[in-house]
């Protein structure tokens, strides 16, 4: 996508630039230079704006997916790389060797709003959904194409709902259908420690009888303070995959506690508790 919008960007740019005649004179062509930025966030811009019209008229929100859709699914991942292009992020990846061959639970540490963006970003092109909050689905345009996508909801503050979407992950797991991704802290920690881990997450493991693959994020909290001056650079650790027969004789909640006590050695500098 990022080659896309550019030539498009660089094409209007020359198109504007001959069209107002400004070529006639040598001191005014650095002007195309400095339209290409703008004119590349302008396609972006008109770019999801056309996915979020075609998920108006063709996604229905109150209605599961039985699989997520190809065409919003790339949309989706394509609109994440574009986020992290745009933030001035460099991703230092580490231990994708060790990613299994088949579908996985991913979960990671939320220190930033970008942790699920860069992890839907990098992680490899076979299709992995994010588990999050009800109020992503909720967000103009982009709520829309994303639930299409495949991306779930857990609720919080409803048993019976949290474990349907526990039920409908772990089934795309076990068939093949896609992998998934969630944050077992619950929610975004505000200073960087290590919260404490829910169950449920590993509920979906367990259902699923999948690989669990731990990673570990440092950096990403930085993003929002050094945009747009300066580069931010983030690492994402994929420290450990752990089988599972591994963890069959544990419960889910000793399981959260095994796991985060893996992610806190993974995370060094973290304030540890």
């Amino acid at each position: 996508m990022t080659a896309i919008l550019l030539i498009c960007a660089v094409a209007s740019a020359a198109g504007l630039f001959y069209l107002t005649g400004l070529y006639t004179a040598w001191y005014w062509y650095f002007i195309p230079l400095l339209m290409v930025p703008v004119l590349y966030l302008v396609w972006f811009g008109l770019l999801i704006l056309l996915c979020g019209l075609i998920a108006l008229f063709s996604v229905n929100k109150k209605k599961q997916v039985a699989r997520p859709r190809p065409f919003f699914y790339h949309v989706t991942v394509s609109t994440l790389k574009q986020l992290v292009f745009l933030s001035r992020t460099k991703v230092e990846v580490r231990g994708m060797e060790k990613l299994p061959e088949g579908s996985y639970l991913a979960v990671y540490n939320h220190r930033s709003d970008f942790d699920p963006i860069i992890l839907g970003a990098k992680l490899p092109t076979r299709r992995v959904v994010m588990i999050s909050k009800p109020e992503n689905e909720k967000m103009p345009i982009v709520g829309r194409y994303m639930h299409a996508a495949g991306y779930l909801t857990i609720n919080r503050t409803s048993p019976r709902a949290a474990l349907k979407t526990v039920d409908v992950c772990a089934a795309w797991i076990k068939e093949g259908i896609a992998s998934a991704a969630i944050a077992p802290e619950g929610t975004r920690s505000r200073t960087g420690e290590l919260l404490p881990f829910r169950a449920a997450p590993f509920s979906i493991a367990r259902k699923a009888e999948c690989p669990i693959v731990v990673v570990a994020f440092t950096g990403t909290e930085q993003i929002h303070k050094n945009f747009p001056l300066h580069r931010t650079h983030v690492v994402m650790n994929i420290c450990q995959v752990i089988p599972p027969e591994d963890y069959s004789e544990l419960s889910s909640v000793n399981l959260a506690e095994s796991v985060r006590e893996l992610m806190l050695s993974a995370l060094p500098s973290a304030p540890q508790t």
